[in-house]
Order: C-alpha cells, then structure tokens, then sequence
C-alpha cells in the first residue's frame, strides 16, 4: 500500500466525512424501519451510527481490511469486498448506504447498480462528488484526473430519476468534513512520520499538498453530496 493509503487507515474517515455529517444526513432519511441494511464506505462510524439510532443490523462491507478488522472490533457484521462491490441481499435492502468516493464508469451506472439492489419503497443513500457550480478550467482539469467522472449536482437528480428513485433530499458536505476532518488530520499523521518519509512518502505528501490547495482555492465549487432517494 501507497504511503497516503497507510495514512488514510489510522484516520476515522477514509475520505472527507464527519460525525456531524453522518448524524445530519442519517435523520434526512426521516422515520425508517429497515430491516436489512448495508453500508458501502470508508469508515466504522457510520454503521455504528446506524445500528444505533435504527436498531437494526447492518453489514459494512469493506475493500480495505484493517478498517474491516476495526467494524468487527466494534461489533459490526462485516462483508470483504472488493473495490465498487455491494454484496447482494435476496429481496433487496430497505435502506442501502454508500459513500462513493469516484465514480470511473459514471454516476448512471452506479445509481442503475442502487436502483436494483434496493428493496420496494426502500431507501437509498448516495454520495458521489458533484461540481456546485460551473467549475474553472483548471479545477476541472485537476479534479477529473484525480477523482475520476464527476457530475453537477442537478445532474445527479436527473439521473436518480430516469432510474426511477424518488428524490427526497440531498446534503452538501461542508468544508469543514474536508479540512478539519481530513487534510488536517492527514497532515498531521504525516507530520508524526517525520524522518522515516522515504522517496514515495514525499511524492504522496507532494499529491496531498496540491490536493488540498485546490481545494482551499476552488471549495465552492465541488464537495460530495449525499442524496437521499426512495426506491
């Protein structure tokens, strides 16, 4: 694994997320019953949060094992996967959570994905990077190469309902999920390397530096969105 991944594993979100945002987008979901869930994502929280406040059980199904290894420390019911993959439920779930961080086959294709795992009338949460507003030529040109396919918001919806969810809302995760909850963490994890940042290390500090200062230059017009859909 790259020195940015070994990083990523000792942080509580994989990618730009928080517990505000977790909790906010989780009571956007409105009074919901669910009686087969999963969470798709980077983190332990979420599902915990989940299990919690819903009282069901939920699978977290994980690419990445350390952070499969601390669910399951935590009592959660964890499935290995592989990247993109979202294990299947006879039936379909009534509420089917997952963060996605790019999106290199299109968001069409991955909601076309939610849209046939999702029980009737069950709920889907989505998150995938969205341009807010017309993004600058250099932003686009960065952002694309280092996330992959990225949509405008509206966009999004449309997408959602030419696969036939019903959109109930969306949320915009706000800089802070991405400063105070990711570069700044992630700075300091690789501060705490200090002299043993070989070669490889300084080219993925080097990666992390231009990511965060275009993101410092240009927040307004991209973060992730988290739409809350029906089936």
């Amino acid at each position: 694994m790259n020195f940015l991944g070994n990083l990523l594993e000792d942080l509580e979100f994989g990618s730009a997320g928080s517990r505000e945002t977790a909790n906010a987008v989780l009571d956007m979901c409105g009074k919901i019953s669910p009686e087969r869930a999963v969470f798709v994502g980077d983190d332990c929280y979420t599902p915990a949060l989940i299990q919690k406040k819903l009282g069901c059980s939920v699978t977290a199904a994980y690419a990445d094992d350390v952070r499969a290894e601390k669910a399951a420390a935590e009592g959660i019911n964890v499935r290995s996967v592989q990247s993109f993959e979202i294990p299947e439920a006879e039936g379909g779930y009534d509420l089917l959570w997952y963060n996605g961080v790019v999106e290199f086959d299109g968001v069409d294709r991955r909601l076309a994905q939610l849209r046939s795992l999702i029980a009737k009338g069950g709920t889907a949460v989505y998150r995938t990077l969205c341009w807010l507003i017309d993004p600058s030529p250099d932003t686009l040109c960065y952002c694309e190469k280092r996330f992959g396919i990225i949509e405008p918001l509206d966009r999004v919806i449309i997408y959602a309902k030419e696969q036939g969810f019903r959109v109930n809302d969306f949320y915009i995760a706000p800089k802070s999920d991405w400063t105070e909850h990711h570069y700044k963490p992630l700075s300091e994890a690789a501060g705490r390397c200090g002299a043993s940042i070989d070669g490889d290390a300084a080219a993925g500090m080097t990666v992390l530096e231009k990511e965060e200062e275009m993101f410092e230059l240009h927040c307004e017009e991209y973060s992730y969105v988290y739409y809350i859909l029906k089936g």
